[in-house]
């Protein structure tokens, strides 16, 4: 309902289309009563009309049709052909209209359920957007890709289903009674004690159908999962020779999905076919039942063409309630996929946001970290446990210590992908949770040990971070990174597309690209998570100087494994087990002989 009050004067238009369509179409009836009249059928044959019992058809072509169809009858031919003629015209020019309206009715609902899905899309990849770190570290790409796409694509073919079956067949089925009930009342009602047989098997079946649709599209999210991690690690794929064993994986999660959908498909078929035995042999059972009665008790029919106008009518009734019912089994079908979409809006943001939270210009005193500890979610061990620390404005801190240490940690919870589980990280003396998250990561630059680039050109990816930059500052933020080699020899220059995340640039290219867009952003804070490490020797020194150039005045957390590209920092901390265990200049903590120190003696093949 949320997504349909968007569009109120679409649904209107789709309402009042179905409509007219639908009553139209039926409306064509009502000129069969006239036309099988012309037949002039020996009154043995089939029933003739009593007055005294007429129907509300019988009245309406004696008191219209006939006076008007009376004006044709001295053409040149038999007034009875030249009558045929006419009604067959004026039947086919309502089909026409009618047709035409159809055509809009369909273009325009169809329309409304695209519009519908896309926003609920957008909805879908803003919702995931703005989930915090601590669901995208857990979640699976090819299961999300899954929901977002083929899940919302059958949530269309539900819409599809629902704005024109549900409109218009509702409207057929009500055109059709109505026709039924003005050729012959008593039998129309006789009738409808059998329709509900044609709901039977979808309120009894629906169900199973929806839980079995529900497995199988999991599955689906299985096999697309595993796809993607296939071509996401391709290179390791190939290495490995392990082809044919990715493909066996796939092959065993398309099974599963073969399975699931399986008895997904047997459910929908005993609910189709229990339907059709009802809609087909119900419209005999309907039928035999009225000649019974009327040969034995009561003479329902009084002349051949109401009574032919009668049996088109429940025969189209019969059909549309049938194919409601297989819209509902469609739906049925594709609830387990709507299931797997709404599932995703369930999920909510694992920060804390502060409505009343306070804007940030800039740092200007410090960073505290105050007795502050994090733990992944399910993990048994803290990540950072009781650290404190205070950086200063303009400090360059660098974190060493082996993998697993909390470094990155350390920066995430700095960048606030994640918020502490107790203590508090203070920007000059207010907790980080309680400035407007906006204004504290537009301080941030960030460029991490894996670049990542999206598929675009060099522009487009330097200019990321800030898009409204001059030509002149992106210029000096591509000289600054060693970049401008690169990009002279490439024949397309700035323009060039790097490829699926920089797939068409080697790893130092990709990773000075990185450092570009960093530079550009000309941030308060860097956080640079190793970022000298794709680099070979000279463009990693050129890259220093450049780096040295930008953090000065700024505040800078730098993550290094190469223990000598961190000599020149303020302070250099030691991190083991998410603590910091030693703390200080360079020379300071060689001379201390300990970890740092045995670290040092090690990369220079000392110790």
């Amino acid at each position: 309902m949320p997504y349909l009050s968007k569009y109120k004067a679409s649904v209107a238009a789709v309402i009042v289309l179905g409509a007219v369509a639908a009553l139209g179409s039926r409306f064509t009836i009502v000129f069969i009563k006239p036309l099988i009249d012309r037949l002039h059928l020996d009154p043995g044959e089939a029933p003739t009309a009593d007055p005294a019992s007429s129907s509300a058809l019988n009245k309406f072509t004696d008191a219209v049709l006939e006076p008007w169809l009376a004006t044709f009858g001295d053409w040149d031919l038999d007034p009875g052909v030249s009558q045929a003629i006419v009604l067959v015209s004026v039947m086919l020019g309502m089909a026409i209209v009618f047709a035409g309206v159809q055509y809009v009715f369909i273009k325009v609902s169809r329309m409304l359920s695209v519009y519908m899905i896309t926003d609920l899309r957008q909805d879908m990849a803003s919702h995931v957007a703005n989930l915090g770190m601590g669901y995208h570290s857990g979640r699976r790409l090819g299961d999300l890709v899954s929901r977002m796409t083929a899940d919302a694509n059958t949530a269309l073919r539900i819409l599809n289903m629902m704005i024109e079956e549900m409109v218009q067949s509702p409207f057929n089925i009500i055109g059709s009674l109505l026709v039924a009930y003005a050729a012959e009342p008593t039998a129309t009602i006789g009738t409808l004690v059998f329709l509900p047989l044609l709901a039977l098997p979808v309120i009894i079946i629906g169900p199973r159908i929806r839980r079995r649709a529900r497995k199988s599209q999991d599955s689906l999210g299985d096999t697309t999962q595993l796809l993607t991690q296939m071509l996401s690690g391709i290179r390791v794929v190939k290495a490995f020779r392990m082809e044919e064993r990715e493909a066996q994986e796939y092959r065993k999660a398309n099974d599963e999905f073969v399975v699931q959908t399986r008895g997904m498909v047997r459910a929908q078929a005993v609910s189709l076919a229990v339907t059709a035995f009802f809609a087909n042999g119900g419209v005999g059972l309907v039928i035999g039942a009225l000649v019974i009665v009327h040969l034995t008790i009561v003479e329902i029919f009084h002349d051949v063409g109401t009574m032919f106008a009668f049996f088109i009518a429940i025969g189209t009734l019969f059909a549309y309630v049938r194919r409601l019912t297989r819209a509902f089994t469609g739906i049925y079908a594709s609830m387990g996929s709507l299931d797997r979409v709404f599932e995703v809006f369930d999920l909510q943001p694992d920060m804390r946001i502060n409505p009343d939270a306070q804007s940030l210009e800039k740092v200007n005193q410090q960073i505290e970290f105050s007795d502050i500890s994090f733990s992944y979610p399910g993990a048994p061990e803290k990540a950072i446990d009781g650290l404190s620390l205070t950086v200063k404005r303009g400090e360059k801190v660098a974190l060493v210590g082996l993998s697993g240490a909390g470094k990155s940690t350390l920066l995430d919870l700095v960048a606030r992908f994640y918020d502490v589980d107790s203590g508090a990280i203070k920007v000059d003396g207010v907790d980080l949770r309680d400035i407007k998250q906006d204004d504290w990561l537009r301080q941030l630059a960030v460029v991490q040990q894996q670049p990542f680039l999206f598929q675009a050109s060099i522009r487009e990816n330097i200019l990321y971070g800030r898009p409204d930059a001059s030509e002149e500052q992106l210029q000096q933020a591509i000289d600054a990174a060693n970049l401008r080699d690169t990009i002279d020899q490439l024949p397309d220059g700035l323009e060039t597309q790097v490829g699926d995340s920089g797939s068409r640039l080697s790893g130092g290219q990709a990773q000075r690209v990185t450092i570009a867009r960093a530079l550009l952003k000309d941030s308060e804070v860097l956080l640079l998570d190793e970022a000298t490490s794709a680099l070979d020797s000279e463009s990693e020194h050129k890259v220093q100087v450049a780096l040295a150039n930008l953090m000065e005045g700024r505040t800078s957390f730098v993550i290094a494994h190469r223990l000598g590209t961190i000599r020149a920092a303020d302070r250099i901390l030691v991190m083991e087990f998410g603590r910091i265990v030693e703390e200080g200049s360079h020379d300071e903590l060689v001379a201390a002989n300990g970890t740092y120190s045995h670290m040092w003696k090690l990369q220079l093949g000392l110790d």
